[in-house]
């Protein structure tokens, strides 16, 4: 990445496994990745000064099988990444 500008991140949480999260999203993929792997991913990607934009899309709360885990486990996602722009001063 360090040929890029800008880096825009547009995290979709329907990446994250659905058999430990939930089916709270539009397209649910079993084998995917593991919140604790993609909030990871997530921090690493957000501590460059290219970062522009940081979304999360696809929760659907309407979907989730599992009392609305869905959102609780992106919502803990966002908490952190949003802490730690606020600390780098974004």
């Amino acid at each position: 990445m360090k040929d890029c500008d800008i880096i825009y991140i547009s995290f979709d949480v329907d990446s994250m496994d659905c058999d430990i999260v939930s089916m709270g999203t539009g397209t649910p993929v079993p084998n995917g990745y593991k919140p604790e792997e993609a909030n990871e991913i997530i921090q690493t990607l957000i501590k460059t000064d290219k970062l522009v934009c940081f979304e999360m899309v696809e929760i659907n709360p309407v979907l989730d099988n599992k009392q609305n885990l869905m959102a609780e486990v992106s919502f803990k996602i966002l908490e952190e990444t949003t802490q730690n722009l606020v600390n780098k001063g974004v």
